[in-house]
């Protein structure tokens, strides 16, 4: 019998899935590649993450091949994939049948361009599943085909925002504003209240370890950068209340996302999500207080699900042992 895997490649991360074996790889989608040698890449994944800000561009380029739903560079994506599945793959496997997660309303060019470059690392009997119902799968909901649940899946790139149940979805909608945008909201407040200037990477330490919503927390971590005014080297504790003002702004734009989407429903359905509440996925998902926020801000119970991060992986785990509900939830490219 042949061998199955489901694939996410995010913005941030890219995870796999092996059938009888659960998440097999969960690393940043990042590929290190010297003078435009994607033969031989320098690093993939963790490695790869390990030279951001510490090499010279003319010499090796460290490159995010995907943002969102598109393809960057198609080249670094291939090299990408194929040292993931070499780091996965068992000695005289076969070729193994593929489930790809793709966005919410996913048209077929964006999936047959990553079926091409599937195709180009050896990967070719392909399906397609639209991520939000795979997170809701993940997170165990009650889905039937005719209930009516809401998710929101915050990524790095981008936020998507969903109502469906097992025969489609209901209402959905995608904005570019994800875990990325934080971090750039917090660069610039840092830059313009504390004359500190920080590298991304600094700012996503800062995020994942202080980033709160809740007014009185005083967890605090120190940052490494730059006086802003003089460019001079400087550390600074930073408290989650000093970074409350971004933080609090980007929870209100999602959620002006999220009323956008409700507002659209029927009463029917609208009296569904206050019954089953509205579950929260991905890794900002993981930012402390979000859910509470998010409680209050829209007025339904806001359900943050077990392993946010690896909900959608764990949904498309699932199809791969459900032939009935793979062919009910896949998509056609």
């Amino acid at each position: 019998m042949k061998p199955k895997i489901a694939i996410e490649i995010g913005t941030s991360y890219t995870k796999i899935f092996k059938s009888r074996q659960d998440v097999v790889l969960s690393e940043p989608t990042l590929i290190a590649i010297s003078k435009n040698n994607y033969k031989k890449p320098v690093a993939v994944g963790f490695e790869a993450e390990k030279l951001l800000g510490k090499v010279n561009n003319d010499k090796v380029r460290v490159i995010r091949p995907v943002n969102n739903t598109t393809i960057v560079d198609y080249k670094a994506l291939c090299a990408m994939l194929n040292a993931f599945l070499n780091k996965i793959k068992s000695k005289g496997e076969l070729t193994p049948n593929v489930i790809l997660t793709v966005g919410c309303g996913s048209d077929r060019k964006i999936m047959s361009n990553f079926e091409t470059a599937l195709n180009k690392v050896g990967l070719y009997n392909i399906s397609f599943a639209e991520a939000p119902v795979l997170a809701l799968l993940g997170a165990d909901a009650p889905l039937t085909d005719n209930s009516c649940h809401a998710v929101i899946d915050m990524g790095a790139g981008q936020t998507t925002v969903c109502v469906l149940n097992l025969s489609g979805v209901i209402s959905g909608l995608s904005a570019e504003i994800g875990g990325n945008t934080l971090n750039k909201m917090i660069i610039k407040h840092l830059e313009t209240d504390l004359n500190l200037t920080i590298t991304d990477n600094e700012a996503e330490n800062l995020k994942r370890s202080v980033a709160s919503l809740v007014s009185d927390d005083d967890n605090k971590t120190v940052v490494q950068g730059k006086q802003t005014s003089s460019g001079k080297p400087r550390s600074l504790n930073v408290s989650a209340s000093q970074i409350l003002k971004p933080t609090e702004e980007f929870a209100k734009k999602t959620a002006e996302i999220v009323n956008m989407v409700l507002s659209k429903l029927n009463a029917d359905c609208i009296k569904e999500i206050t019954k089953n509440g509205i579950y929260l996925t991905g890794g900002g998902s993981k930012l402390y207080g979000i859910d509470d926020f998010f409680t209050k801000a829209l007025g339904f119970k806001t359900n943050l699900v077990p392993d946010p991060e690896l909900s959608i992986i764990l949904g498309a785990g699932k199809l791969i042992s459900n032939k009935e509900l793979l062919n009910k939830l896949k998509l056609r490219s």
